[in-house]
C-alpha cells in the first residue's frame, strides 16, 4: 500500500515481515512471487529469517510446477504487478505450481539485490525453467538472463535462453531495454564462465539432486548443442549485433551502452598479444609495444548506426555510459569517426570529475586501444583526476591506466609512477603471474625501475605464487629485468628455469621467443648483484639455465616466422653468448644455426640505415673539433656490427658514445639513491660525480642508470678491443652551463685521456 519509492518506515517492515513469516509457507505461488516482486522493487532487503522462509515455500513450488508447462488461469485478483492476460487450456486441471512468469518473477526478485538463491532451489529453477523454456516471453526470458548475470552464476540454461530468444520469441518482439537486459546478464555470466575456466559441459553435476525435478534433468531437456564451450553461438550473436544496429534509435543512452558492452563482452576476439621491437641505430635501446597481433582500429559497419545515435544522445550520458561504449568500441576495435570523437572528448573532459576509479581505467583503455588523437589531451587529465584516489583502483584498474600511457607513449612523470607503486605494493601478495608481469613490463617501457622495497615484493610474488607463467608473462618478466639492468636474484631464475624446463615451444608466439632469448643474453652478461664468489656462481649458474631453456625453443622457429627487429634481437643476443663464454657458445649454437644467416642480415640492415643525430651528439661533435680531436662520426665497426657515434681517429682504438635521455632508467623516488653517483657500468669512460645529480628528465631527483641494451653494446665494443667512452646527458647539460665552453672542452678532455688518447 505504499507510494512508489517511498519507504514506510521499520516498524512497518518488521511488523509485515513477522506476518510474512508466518503465514510464508500458506501463501500459494502468485502469492509467494508477488510478495518477493514486492520487496525486490522497494529496494528492501528481507530479514534473513524471512528470506529463508519464501525461498522454502519457493522449492516448494518449484518441485509440484507444472510438467506440462502450461499457463493456469489467473487466480482471484491481488494487488500486483502488471500481468498477461494468460487464459486456462481446455480440460486442464489445476497445478499448485509456479506458472511461467511467477516461476521467472520470483528468480529475478530473489537476485534483484545481489543476494544469490540457495543451491536447491537454484537447480529446481533450473530444471523447471528448462521444461518451460519455450512457453516464456521476452520479459521472462530477459528477467532470467539479467538475474542470472547479477549472480555472475554460470549455468547451460543461459545458452538455451540466448537460443530461444532468437529462435523462437524473435528479437524483433523484445523492447529495447529487454533487449540491453537480455544481452548484459548473457555477458556477465560469459565473463564469469571465462574468468573461472568453465566449460558447460562440467556442469551437469553441480547439483546432486536425486529428485528428478532437480538439476540433472535440465541438460536432457535442453536443445542438442547448447552444451558446447560458448554461452552464446556467434550465429546468434550475429542476430542480436544486427537487431541492435537497426534499432540503435530507439535505446536510451544507458541501454545503449550496456547492449554494446555486452556484445563487446560476447564477441569472441583472438586475445594473442605480440610483442613488437624497435631497435635504436646502435641496437642500444629496444622498444617492446605489446599489442593485439594482426590488427589494427578500423571502422566495423555494424557499430556506425550505434555511434551515431550515441552522438545524438551524448549530453545524456552517465560516466559509466561514457566507459561501456568506449570500451566496446576497443573490443570491438571499431574507430568512431570525427563527430563522435569530438563530441564525447568535449563530454568526457566535462564530466570527468564524476568518473570513479573503473570508469576512468576503461576510458583510458579505450582511449590508448584505439589510438585516438584526443588522447593526449584525455590522457593527461584522467591522470590528475586520478594521482590522489589511486588507492580506490584494483589491481586490474592499474595496469589498465599503466597500458594505456605505454601504448600512447605518454610519461605520466616520476610523482605519478611513484603514486603507482605505493598504490600497488598493498596489492603485491596477490597479484596473478600476469599482473606481475604487467607492471613490471610497463615500468620497463616507460624506464622507470621500481624502488628496492617494491622490486622485493614483486620478486617475493614471483617465486611464491603457486599458479604457472606463461611463455608470454616469462618473457616479458626477463625484458622488463634486462632492459631496466636489474639483476635477478637467483630464486626468481630458478622459479623460471622450473617453469620453462617444463615449458613448450608451441606455448610461445614466435616474437616471445626472440625477446626472450635477447633477454636472457642480456641478463646473463649483466653484473651480478652480490660481491660474494659462491652467490655469483649460483646466480651464473641460474641465469645460464634460463639461457639455455629459451635458447632450445629457437630450433622452432623458422626465419620467416619472426620479424626483421626479432631477428636482430636475436642476432645481438648471439653475439653476447660469444662474448660471455665461447664454451657456452659451442654447446648452445646448433639451437640457432638456422636463423643465424637471416638474424646476421636483419642485423646489418639495421646499422646500415641511415643515422640519426641529436642535437646533443652535434654538440658533442663540435667540441671535438674545438678539441683538435679527428674522428669519423657514424662509422660502422668489427665489420659492420656496430656503429658508434664517434670513432676517434689516432693510436689508441677509442670510440665515443653520446647517451641520452633514453639510454638509461630512474627510479621514481628522490629518497632512496639521492646523492649517490651514476653507475659505472659501462666498460669505459666516466661516471657522474655527487653533485651532479640534479633534476633528470622526469623532473624528479634520483640516480640514473644505464640500460640492459647500452651496456652490452659498450662490453661488446670493449671485447673487441675498443675503449669505450661514454658521454652522459646530466654530465653535459651541467657542463654545458659554462656558456664559454670551456667546461665542455675540459669535461670531454678528461675522459678522452682516461680513454690513453694522446
Amino acid at each position: 500500500e505504499t507510494l512508489p519509492g517511498r519507504d514506510p518506515g521499520a516498524e512497518f517492515w518488521v511488523d509485515l515481515e513477522a506476518k510474512l513469516c508466518a503465514v510464508a509457507d500458506e501463501l500459494e505461488p502468485q502469492g509467494v512471487a508477488n510478495v518477493l516482486w514486492g520487496l525486490a522493487a522497494l529496494e528492501h532487503r528481507a530479514s534473513p529469517r524471512l528470506r529463508d522462509a519464501l525461498e522454502a515455500a519457493a522449492v516448494k513450488h518449484c518441485r509440484f510446477a507444472s510438467k506440462e508447462g502450461g499457463r493456469d488461469a489467473k487466480r482471484a485478483p491481488v494487488r500486483a504487478p502488471p500481468r498477461r492476460d494468460d487464459r486456462r487450456r481446455p480440460n486442464e486441471g489445476h497445478s499448485p505450481g509456479f506458472k511461467p512468469y511467477e516461476l521467472t518473477m520470483m528468480f529475478w526478485a530473489l537476485t534483484r539485490l545481489g543476494d544469490e538463491p540457495g543451491m536447491e532451489l537454484r537447480g529446481l529453477f533450473e530444471a523447471q525453467c528448462g521444461r518451460q523454456l519455450h512457453l516464456l516471453k521476452p520479459q521472462e526470458l530477459s528477467m532470467v538472463a539479467s538475474a542470472y548475470g547479477r549472480v555472475e552464476r554460470v549455468a547451460p540454461l543461459l545458452a538455451a535462453v540466448a537460443e530461444e530468444s532468437v529462435m523462437r520469441a524473435g528479437l524483433n518482439n523484445f523492447k529495447p531495454n529487454e533487449i540491453a537486459n537480455l544481452m548484459w546478464g548473457l555477458a556477465k555470466v560469459h565473463a564469469r564462465q571465462l574468468s573461472d575456466g568453465v566449460n558447460f559441459g562440467d556442469l551437469d553435476d553441480r547439483f546432486a539432486l536425486d529428485d528428478p525435478e532437480g538439476f540433472g534433468a535440465l541438460t536432457r531437456l535442453l536443445a542438442p548443442g547448447v552444451s558446447g564451450k560458448a554461452l552464446v553461438r556467434q550465429d546468434l550473436l550475429d542476430v542480436f549485433v544486427d537487431e541492435f544496429s537497426a534499432r540503435a534509435h530507439e535505446f536510451t543512452s544507458g541501454d545503449m551502452a550496456l547492449s554494446a558492452w555486452a556484445i563487446a563482452t560476447l564477441t569472441a576476439k583472438p586475445t594473442r598479444y605480440e610483442t613488437r621491437f624497435e631497435l635504436d641505430g646502435d641496437g642500444s635501446s629496444a622498444t617492446v609495444e605489446v599489442a593485439q597481433a594482426n590488427e589494427l582500429p578500423s571502422k566495423v559497419a555494424a557499430l556506425e548506426p550505434i555511434e551515431s545515435a550515441a552522438v545524438v544522445r551524448v549530453k545524456e550520458f552517465s560516466p559509466l555510459d561514457f566507459a561501456n561504449l568506449l570500451w566496446a568500441f576497443a573490443k570491438l576495435n571499431h574507430t568512431p569517426g570525427d563527430r563522435f570523437q569530438a563530441e564525447f572528448e568535449e563530454a568526457v573532459i566535462e564530466k570527468i570529475s564524476k568518473f570513479d576509479a573503473q570508469v576512468l581505467a576503461n576510458t583510458v583503455y579505450a582511449y590508448a586501444a584505439l589510438q585516438l588523437p584526443g588522447a593526449m589531451n584525455v590522457l593527461p587529465l584522467i591522470g590528475r583526476h586520478f594521482k590522489d584516489r589511486l588507492h580506490e583502483f584494483k589491481p586490474r584498474e592499474l595496469l589498465m591506466v599503466l597500458w594505456a600511457f605505454t601504448r600512447c607513449s605518454y610519461d605520466p612523470g616520476a610523482d605519478a609512477m611513484a603514486r603507482f607503486e605505493r598504490a600497488m605494493r598493498p596489492m603485491t601478495d596477490n597479484l596473478a603471474p600476469d599482473e606481475v608481469t604487467q607492471y613490471l613490463w610497463a615500468s620497463a617501457v616507460l624506464k622507470y625501475r621500481p624502488t628496492q622495497g617494491a622490486l622485493r615484493g614483486f620478486e617475493t610474488r614471483i617465486v611464491d605464487c603457486p599458479s604457472r607463467f606463461s611463455g608470454t608473462s616469462i618473457t616479458l618478466t626477463l625484458w622488463a629485468y634486462g632492459t631496466l639492468n636489474l639483476p635477478p636474484p637467483y630464486a626468481v631464475m630458478d622459479r623460471f628455469g622450473d617453469e620453462l624446463e617444463l615449458s613448450r615451444a608451441d606455448e610461445f608466439y614466435p616474437q616471445d621467443l626472440s625477446l626472450g632469448f635477447w633477454s636472457a643474453a642480456v641478463i646473463m652478461t649483466q653484473p651480478k648483484a652480490d660481491d660474494v664468489s659462491m652467490v655469483n656462481a649460483l646466480d651464473t649458474g641460474a641465469r645460464e639455465r634460463v639461457l639455455r631453456q629459451m635458447a632450445k625453443h629457437l630450433s622452432s622457429l623458422g626465419a620467416t616466422s619472426v620479424s626483421p627487429e626479432g631477428l636482430s634481437a636475436i642476432y645481438m643476443a648471439i653475439l653476447a653468448v660469444e662474448m660471455h663464454s665461447p664454451l657456452l657458445f659451442a654447446e648452445l649454437k646448433s639451437n640457432w644455426g638456422h636463423l643465424a644467416a637471416a638474424a646476421e642480415s636483419s642485423w646489418r640492415a639495421t646499422k646500415g640505415k641511415g643515422p640519426t643525430v641529436s642535437k646533443l651528439q652535434k654538440a658533442v661533435g663540435k667540441t671535438l673539433d674545438e678539441l683538435g680531436v679527428e674522428y669519423e662520426s657514424e662509422k660502422l665497426v668489427r665489420g659492420g656490427l656496430i656503429r658508434p657515434d664517434f670513432v676517434v681517429k689516432g693510436k689508441a682504438k677509442i670510440v665515443v658514445e653520446v647517451d641520452g635521455p633514453y639510454h638509461f632508467s630512474v627510479e621514481p623516488s628522490a629518497a632512496s639513491d639521492a646523492g649517490e653517483e651514476l653507475e659505472d657500468w659501462f666498460g669505459g669512460g666516466g661516471g657522474e660525480t655527487p653533485d651532479a645529480l640534479e633534476k633528470d628528465r622526469f623532473g624528479f631527483g634520483s640516480v640514473l642508470r644505464p640500460l640492459g641494451g647500452t651496456i652490452l653494446r659498450n662490453q661488446l665494443l670493449s671485447s673487441w678491443g675498443w675503449n669505450v667512452v661514454t658521454v652522459s646527458y646530466r654530465d653535459w647539460v651541467k657542463a654545458d652551463n659554462d656558456t664559454s665552453g670551456g667546461a665542455k672542452r675540459e669535461y670531454l678532455k678528461g675522459l678522452l685521456d682516461q680513454a690513453g688518447y694522446s
